[in-house]
């Protein structure tokens, strides 16, 4: 993967910085990133489009995605700001464990019909939504990047106090969160459009769990699946 040279950042932040990105589906990009903390953003202050994301099977993950959404395909790539509500279909919610690394990301990536890098998202935020709605309280580090895809992405690490990668000491676990809140400025260049989208969640070689149900600690829950997928099979061997 390339990518281009961060700015106002100490060389032991732009390595850290260089594991803050959404992946997105070429390998291509280009200048990663503005980095901002972001303060606890009350429910309700913007009015947010809806998404729906299937995460697909509960079980225990390391990554989930990147999942396909069309619903802001035709959107010009004008400059405008966007604020986007992601809800997790039947019921699901993410788990994090106290060992879930802090690195953990939450990717959007907004494809367009530019060819090549079409410019980063600006003035973006983002918080993890509770069960009832509202933002859970914390912190957050939002990452941003362009690739040759004609791809430009944002991503929320909201397990992080600060750019240097320090943990946030305000949060507890197991974390349970039911959907995800970004807002950001389009870039500018009204002859593009978007074409597509993808969601996506990175577990930065740790894991996470997709519920229900799902028990408290991820261990727990793979010797779980592990021993009913024993049972299953011995009870067909003695079927046949």
């Amino acid at each position: 993967m390339v990518y281009g040279k961060l700015t106002d950042f100490s060389v032991q932040q732009e390595r850290l910085m260089k594991k803050l990105v959404f992946r997105a589906a070429k390998p291509t990009k280009r200048l990663l990133v503005v980095v901002a903390m972001l303060a606890l953003v009350g429910p309700g202050e913007l009015r947010a489009a809806t998404i729906e994301i299937d995460l697909g099977a509960p079980g225990i993950y390391a990554q989930v995605g990147p999942i396909y959404f069309p619903d802001l395909n035709g959107t010009p790539v004008n400059g405008s700001s966007i604020s986007l509500n992601f809800f997790f279909t039947n019921n699901e919610f993410v788990r994090l464990f106290s060992n879930t690394s802090p690195l953990f990301e939450v990717g959007l990536s907004l494809l367009t019909n530019a060819g090549t890098f079409p410019g980063l998202v600006t003035a973006g935020s983002g918080y993890l939504i509770a069960q009832n709605g509202s933002a859970i309280p914390g912190f957050g580090i939002v990452g941003r990047s362009d690739g040759s895809d004609g791809s430009t992405n944002i991503g929320l690490f909201p397990l992080l106090a600060d750019a240097n990668g320090t943990p946030n000491p305000s949060l507890t676990f197991p974390l349970d969160f039911y959907g995800v809140h970004f807002d950001f400025t389009l870039p500018n260049d009204p002859s593009v459009i978007v074409i597509g989208g993808n969601f996506a969640l990175f577990g930065q070689n740790s894991q996470f769990a997709i519920g229900p149900p799902v028990p408290d600690t991820g261990s727990t829950w793979l010797l779980l699946l592990v021993g009913t997928s024993g049972l299953l099979a011995r009870a067909k061997m003695q079927r046949t």
